[in-house]
């Protein structure tokens, strides 16, 4: 992360959002920042949407830094990382004596996190009986520590993060519908680093930078030729694999001046190989082709999105996700939904 969470709430907005990871100049990624500071003075809940490496955590520490709670913690929890038998001591801590091995009392996550924020990232991992304990402490506002029986009161923000979409879950029955709304007040979807366009270069630059630095060499440019495969890459990794793969070339290919090709890592080198031609692969002509039709459906109705939407079978807020993707013309912002606006997805 580079810097600590002090760091962080103490950085202007202006700064916070200049960090390498969260640079971008799609329409789609600027509708994202620019909605953060908004989200963060609402002190709703948040849930974060997005491709594993789009940056769901980094999101989340923006909107807890940008919020008046930026100088209580931040205190980060993967769902899926304790058993069953551990949840209530993990969330909400334990008295001494409470359990065999409770030498000591011991806060929970809630107790840390208290008047900052809890960040639940892949809350679609959690299992019936974590998301039972997380439901009654939302609805509540309060709890008790195992081996207590005084009941506390909690202010915590709550801020979650899941790759899987989690209508989904809730189809199979898998996730709860009444945690899920309590969790959904406001929605965040980060877009893979495949819609972003030339975003691509801009992090590509960037990461090259730092990592140039951090061996005392001048920012390498990027040759024509890479520059073009980078665009054509689906990036299964998205922002994560292109900060590793940029790392790697300079770090151990010994990229200096100008990075190409071949010192690109091998896997990455070989799906770009195997990933098409930025003009001739199926990735880039898919892409050509839904822009093609985007527009021929809005010239024909003269920009009316509601008809061109009807007309090419979507929905109005689908229209208007494909045209952010593609910059054409001044589509309204769905990135994120306020106040409930835009429900469970």
């Amino acid at each position: 992360m580079g810097r600590s969470d002090r760091d962080l709430a103490d950085a202007p907005a202006g700064t916070l959002l200049e960090r390498p990871e969260l640079l971008g100049e799609s329409p789609a990624w600027r509708d994202v920042c620019e909605a953060l500071p908004r989200v963060a003075a609402s002190g709703l809940a948040v849930l974060v949407q997005g491709e594993t490496g789009t940056g769901k955590e980094l999101v989340a520490r923006a909107v807890h830094a940008l919020s008046p709670r930026a100088r209580a913690n931040f205190v980060a929890h993967n769902c899926g990382a304790t058993p069953d038998s551990l949840i209530e001591s993990e969330l909400f801590g334990h008295a001494r004596g409470a359990f065999t091995g409770a030498i000591a009392d011991r806060p929970g996550l809630f107790d840390a996190a208290d008047r900052g924020t809890l960040f639940l990232d892949e809350i679609g991992d959690a299992s019936p009986l974590l998301q039972m304990k997380l439901l009654r402490v939302l609805q509540e506002g309060e709890a008790r520590r195992v081996g207590e029986t005084r009941l506390r009161r909690l202010d915590v923000r709550i801020v979650s993060a899941t790759h899987q979409p989690l209508g989904e879950a809730l189809e199979r029955g898998a996730f709860r519908s009444d945690l899920l709304y309590r969790l959904n007040a406001v929605r965040i979807e980060l877009p893979p680093l495949r819609e972003r366009g030339r975003d691509v270069l801009v992090l590509a630059r960037s990461f090259l930078a730092t990592s140039a630095a951090a061996v005392g060499a001048e920012p390498p440019e990027i040759e024509d030729a890479l520059a073009e495969r980078l665009l054509a890459y689906p990036w299964p990794g998205n922002v994560r694999e292109l900060a590793n793969a940029c790392a790697y070339a300079v770090r151990v290919a010994g990229a200096r001046g100008e990075v190409r090709r071949e010192h690109w890592p091998d896997d990455a080198r070989l799906g770009l190989a195997r990933g098409a031609e930025p003009r001739g692969g199926l990735h880039a002509e898919t892409r050509a082709l839904e822009e093609r039709r985007l527009r021929e459906a809005l010239e024909r109705t003269r920009w009316n999105k509601s008809a061109a939407a009807r007309a090419l079978g979507l929905s109005r807020q689908g229209l208007l996700k494909k045209l952010r993707r593609y910059g054409l013309g001044a589509a309204d912002s769905a990135a994120v939904a306020l106040d409930g606006v835009g429900g469970a997805p």
